[in-house]
């Protein structure tokens, strides 16, 4: 299985992979997508494309404050969920932020979301929880 991340170039696919996954989780919680919202985190946020076997199937994305790198975004298409790529990705951000010199990764996720089991098997744990949303962080 070949996995490669790459500098992104589409925010209209990440824009719509994000609305997807999101979508349960927002009418859970009655908010409304904001594609403006979106836009503007893209200019502000490093973004990188997911490919495996040279076709485009999720969206990494990054920001930085006070020597932390936070995961804004790791989305990949539900088909190919639970095949190793999250990890392959976690992976990818542990040794990005490593090499930028950052402390600590972080990153927030709704308290459901299964994703919360392959935060904690990569030695993010939970800093806390508040309506629904945890934030989680991984020394490095």
């Amino acid at each position: 299985m070949k996995i490669e991340i790459r500098k992104s170039q589409s925010c209209e696919f990440a824009s719509a992979l994000t609305q997807e996954n999101m979508k349960a989780y927002y009418e859970i919680r009655s908010i409304q997508w904001n594609s403006e919202q979106f836009a503007k985190s893209w200019e502000e946020f490093e973004n990188f494309d997911i490919y495996l076997e040279s076709k485009l199937i999720g969206v990494l994305r990054f920001s930085y404050g006070n020597s932390n790198c936070y995961i804004r975004d790791l989305q990949i298409e539900s088909n190919v969920q639970g095949k190793g790529i999250g990890k392959y990705c976690l992976n990818y951000a542990t040794r990005f932020a490593k090499d930028r010199g950052d402390n600590c990764i972080k990153l927030r996720v709704f308290s459901e979301n299964p994703a919360i089991k392959l935060y904690s098997n990569h030695g993010f744990e939970k800093v806390s929880e508040s309506k629904g949303l945890m934030v989680m962080s991984l020394s490095i």
